[in-house]
């Protein structure tokens, strides 16, 4: 039987000493493109987040660890769900 690990796929978008995004593939075969960006808009909730997107669905996760990049897929993943809860 397979392990949801098993589904994500992973790769880095930059040199490994300095990552800024990431693609995971999630179980259902999204792929989706994980970037750090500065906020510095008036409404913004913090300095810096997280931007998840697909290519139908964008989130924006304002809180997250500092090294989110070295981070599991799976765990990823699931932060950039937490979003939506």
């Amino acid at each position: 039987m397979s392990t949801m690990a098993e589904f994500h796929q992973d790769r880095l978008e930059q040199s490994e000493r300095d990552v800024s995004s990431r693609v995971v593939v999630d179980a259902e075969g999204s792929e989706w493109l994980v970037r750090e960006v500065e906020t510095p808009q008036a409404w913004a909730r913090g300095k810096r987040c997280l931007i998840f997107s697909s290519s139908s669905v964008v989130r924006r996760v304002w809180r997250y660890p500092a090294g989110w990049a070295g981070l599991s897929s799976r765990a990823l993943l699931e932060l950039g769900q937490s979003s939506i809860a």
